[in-house]
């Protein structure tokens, strides 16, 4: 009898209800029809909370952009299943792009009775993840004094009011939710109206993966790292099956996650497409390849042998080869080619095409052997790599294939094509700054430096930070030189212009100008093209009260008076008062000496008063004109803005002086009132006329 041994197989359950959503589906049909139609436009923020798809569709023209701001009129704007504000809604019609709303329904529900339980005068608390994009639209829906609860320790954080209206996140965990509601209304007492918003997808999920756990070995999430729900269900597996891991990819499964298990459970995020379902649960159905190996042993067919192959039939699930064995082998499209889609390769793979691929451990799951030509051109790609000696460096041209992450789920660095095989540029290699998100470098094509190749190793090691940090220094040098030559040249210029404008003018002459700013102690005009001059308030009028803003307003034209041109200090002195009639030889030169006439007390001296004789002729009062007797100031009779009236003693018309005196007008007034008295009284006698006068 033959020995035999028995080989376990794994049982592989799948949770009732797992994967894409009604509002994922929805959102994500609608993106992959703009990307057919070729729509020019892109997603504002991701639209949904899986890297690879949102790397898959930007592979079809739809990227993904953080701000309007990126957008540009007639370009169209696709809102992200988690919703937006009504506020973006706004700004994208005022920028006038084109709207694709993918906004989940349930999540516009949501939004909807946020924002009815504000206008109902309801207090809106959200119960749900802070930071969450479909929270964060929720708010802006609710108004700006709703306040968001992720957890019981935050309760303490609502205001006492006298309505509340609790709406919960789509994705929220139904159990933990209900508990953080028993707690507010516990706490803070008044009229509820509660929204149970989480979707039946959701719940459904939930549910159904927190049975499944129950009844496995190990427990499979598949999703997104940064998607919420996918992360509530693991938690909640978690508590259920001790051997529970959340992977993003079938690249991360391990056959040490299944040791001594039998029966697994997967089940995946609302955001998670069926395509990575089903990568995962084929990769866990061909870690049983030691059965495989066993029969294929006396035909020496084993991982790591290349054969030659021909093509026999393609699929969407791969290329099928015949390689001479007694089962067909097949070649995923990922294992065909790096750069290339399921689509493109389908369109150009033929039947009848020989091709060399590398055996790989496992089988498919319809039993035909794994084949890699991507490895198989990867091993003679390296028979090409040259050594490199240490120190050295040399250029190279790399596209980034994939995130590579550490056991702790941490990325390390990218995986690249260089020269041929699969290289590793480390996370701190990638940017001179510290890069958070690596998910828009997938496809991405860039120059960089191998630093070390290790043929025995197949390793070899790439940068871009010395390439960054050239061409940063280089794009600043340049920066700087050209910021020189800009400073050079408008100093030229500058000069020029100033040498012109100082051409244009010369002393002596009247100009038209204009005012282009108006300060404490004058005005600074335009007479020449740059060229500035300053009225000084003492050149402003014949009036000395005259102030800057009361003359002329910055725009307005103005004549002056060039009086002086300092070119040395780069100095223009104007004169606006020069250009006006001298009231001194028009307005003074009519007074005589001995004339009485009426002033105004402007200010005050220690000698005396100044007086106001016109609206610009001022003369001068001394002190000892102003009252019969002594007196110490002139303030002490007179006050400003008094009215009286003087008689003029003398005259300086070159030197703009007028004395004038108070005393005198006086005794005039008094001489003529006896006069006009001595005429008109016959009673008096001669002598008292005399002593009259």
């Amino acid at each position: 009898m033959q020995n035999c041994k028995l080989v376990l197989k794994m049982e592989i359950k799948i949770a009732e209800y797992c994967g894409f959503c009604y509002g994922v589906k929805r959102a994500v049909e609608m993106a992959e029809k703009a990307a057919e139609e070729k729509v020019n436009g892109a997603t504002l923020g991701p639209l949904i909370h899986n890297p690879q798809f949102i790397a898959e569709l930007e592979s079809k023209g739809i990227a993904c952009k953080d701000d309007l701001q990126d957008f540009t009129a007639g370009e169209t704007v696709i809102f992200r299943s988690h919703g937006v504000g009504p506020e973006i809604y706004q700004k994208a019609e005022e920028m006038q792009l084109d709207i694709i709303d993918a906004t989940c329904p349930n999540v516009r529900m949501a939004q909807k009775k946020a924002f009815q339980a504000a206008q109902d005068g309801f207090y809106p608390v959200i119960v749900g993840e802070k930071n969450h994009p479909e929270v964060k639209s929720i708010k802006k829906w609710a108004g700006e004094n709703a306040i968001v609860v992720e957890c019981i320790e935050d309760i303490s954080n609502v205001p006492q009011k006298d309505k509340y209206a609790v709406i919960i996140q789509t994705t929220f965990e139904l159990q933990k939710f209900e508990e953080i509601l028993a707690e507010l209304q516990k706490v803070r007492e008044g009229e509820y109206r509660v929204e149970r918003t989480i979707c039946l997808a959701t719940s459904q999920r939930q549910n159904a993966a927190i049975k499944l756990a129950s009844e496995v070995d190990a427990f499979i999430v598949i999703g997104g790292r940064n998607s919420a729900n996918t992360r509530h269900l693991y938690e909640l597996v978690a508590t259920k099956c001790a051997k529970a891991y959340h992977i993003e990819t079938a690249a991360e499964l391990d056959s040490e996650m299944f040791r001594d298990c039998i029966k697994i459970g997967i089940t995946a995020g609302a955001s998670t497409p069926d395509r990575l379902i089903k990568e995962a649960i084929i990769a866990m159905e061909n870690m049983d390849f030691e059965s495989l190996l066993a029969q294929s042993e006396e035909v020496n067919v084993y991982p790591g042998k290349i054969v030659e192959a021909t093509v026999i039939q393609l699929d969407k699930d791969g290329v099928y080869v015949d390689f001479g064995y007694m089962r067909e082998g097949i070649v995923t499209y990922p294992e065909w080619s790096l750069t290339e889609t399921a689509e493109e390769l389908m369109a150009t793979i033929k039947v009848g095409d020989k091709v060399e691929v590398k055996v790989i451990p496992g089988t498919s799951k319809d039993d035909f052997v794994r084949m890699s030509k991507v490895k198989a051109e990867r091993d003679a790609a390296w028979k090409n790599v040259a050594e490199l000696a240490e120190g050295e460096k040399r250029a190279a041209s790399v596209k980034v294939i994939r995130i590579i992450k550490n056991k702790a789920k941490n990325i390390v660095g990218l995986a690249v094509a260089v020269e041929g095989v699969e290289g590793f540029m480390p996370a701190s290699h990638v940017e001179l700054k510290r890069v958070e998100d690596f998910t828009g470098y997938v496809g991405q094509e860039m120059e960089a430096e191998i630093i070390e190749v290790d043929l025995e190793k197949k390793r070899i090691v790439v940068s871009r930070r010395d390439l960054l940090k050239a061409e940063k220094e280089a794009k600043a040098k340049a920066w700087k030189e050209a910021k020189e030559a800009r400073i050079a040249a408008a100093k030229e210029a500058r000069a020029a212009a100033e040498e012109a404008a100082y051409a244009s003018v010369e002393e002596g002459t009247v100009v038209a100008g204009k005012v282009v700013k108006a300060a404490e102690f004058g005005l600074f005009v335009e007479v020449g093209a740059g060229l500035v001059g300053l009225v000084h308030n003492t050149e402003l009028s014949w009036n000395r009260n005259a102030k800057a803003e009361e003359v002329a307003q910055v725009g307005d034209e103005v004549e002056v008076f060039i009086k002086k041109i300092d070119r040395e200090n780069k100095r223009v002195a104007l004169s606006i008062k020069a250009t006006q009639e001298d009231p001194w030889k028009v307005e003074a030169g009519k007074l005589n000496v001995g004339e009485i006439v009426e002033v105004e007390v402007l200010r005050f001296l220690p000698f005396g008063a100044i007086v106001k004789i016109s609206d610009k002729v001022e003369g001068l009062v001394h002190i000892s004109e102003i009252a019969e007797e002594r007196i110490a100031k002139a303030d002490d009779v007179l006050e400003a803005g008094q009215i009286v009236k003087a008689q003029v003693l003398k005259m300086d018309l070159e030197g703009k002086k007028i004395g004038l005196s108070i005393v005198k007008a006086a005794h005039a007034a008094e001489q003529a009132e006896y006069s006009s008295y001595l005429n008109g009284s016959a009673g008096l006698t001669q002598d008292l006329s005399e002593q009259l006068q």
